[in-house]
């Protein structure tokens, strides 16, 4: 499984949108670091980047089957 953050790249370009604005509102450096790399963030954080930014979490990232993986058996 790979979630990407390649919504919110494409809403911020739609918006003409910064990482400089994200962190004028409090979305920290390191934040923004794992954002830019696809990389794990709280929910915490998530909910108060849709706040800031009026969106809703798909928006914000989406779900990548990962095709190389096996499938998870229950």
């Amino acid at each position: 499984m790979t979630i990407t953050f390649q919504p919110l790249r494409r809403y911020m370009g739609e918006h003409h949108l910064s990482y400089s604005y994200l962190a004028a509102r409090g979305i920290g450096n390191q934040t923004l670091y794992k954002i830019r790399h696809d990389q794990n963030i709280s929910l915490k954080t998530l909910n108060k980047i849709c706040n800031i930014l009026g969106c809703q979490i798909s928006d914000v990232l989406a779900y990548q089957k990962d095709t190389s993986s096996k499938p998870h058996n229950k």
